[in-house]
């Protein structure tokens, strides 16, 4: 997914800036769409799998409304989100693999309880969850925040005069990324434990708990220390801008 959002940064913006100017207005509404219907989708699956997979093209759509700004805060915010995207869902994904690999089914109906038998699982998720729903404290709000700053100092000449609006529409996404992953934590790691299950789940091994640390800790430092990253992004932002006049 990055590599995709990394060829239309290169492609669709620095090697064609004219382009992006011209198209980018038309870009950022199919952007939304698919920021808001990706949510829309991730919250009605079944297989705990798919809810990630759905999710992550939600949070694809808020990197690509980043670049559609064509604002150094837009730019920016889309640069941190595709790294902490792709921190995020490494843990999301190693963690739905644990589950799978001890319960061997991912249709969430069918699980419960896993708090008790695998607590660092559980809470690498909600840490992986909080990142998700952009929560401050967390990479997803270093990232998703300057996003919306530049939504909402767009000024394109037509719709309202403002992406103000696509703004307010996107933050939707948020609520229903909340829901979803609430109602994820509270079926597959909290309840109660189904009878097929009991005596036969166990705690991850060593490794796994170091993987999951791991990435947990990357995403809970950019948030308490987003200038570990900030400058790195913001010098590719900068040489962007002046491609595109701003700067």
């Amino acid at each position: 997914m990055k590599l995709g959002a990394f060829a239309a940064l290169r492609v669709g913006i620095m090697l064609l800036p004219e382009g992006a100017k011209f198209w980018m207005p038309w870009v950022i509404i199919l952007a939304l769409v698919n920021v808001v219907y990706g949510a829309f989708i991730a919250s009605v699956q079944t297989d705990f799998k798919y809810v990630i997979g759905f999710s992550s093209v939600s949070h694809m759509g808020l990197v690509m409304l980043g670049f559609a700004t064509l604002d150094s805060q837009g730019l920016l915010g889309a640069g941190l989100q595709m790294f902490s995207h792709g921190v995020m869902t490494a843990l999301f994904f190693a963690v739905v693999g644990m589950v799978y690999d001890q319960a061997h089914t991912r249709e969430i109906p069918k699980l419960g309880g896993f708090r008790k038998m695998m607590p660092l699982v559980t809470l690498a998720f909600i840490i992986g969850g909080l990142v998700s729903m952009g929560m401050p404290g967390f990479s997803g709000f270093i990232a998703e925040f300057p996003i919306f700053v530049g939504l909402w100092n767009g000024q394109p000449a037509w719709v309202w005069n403002s992406y103000t609006w696509i703004a307010i529409v996107a933050s939707i996404s948020i609520v229903i990324t909340a829901s979803y992953i609430i109602r994820i934590i509270q079926k597959v790691f909290f309840g109660a434990v189904p009878d097929e299950f009991e005596g036969h789940i166990h705690d991850v091994t060593v490794l796994d708990k170091i993987a999951l640390v791991f990435l947990s800790g990357i995403l809970v430092a950019l948030g308490v220390f987003p200038m570990l990253m900030v400058p790195w992004v913001q010098s590719g932002v900068n040489n962007i801008m002046r491609l595109l006049g701003g700067a």
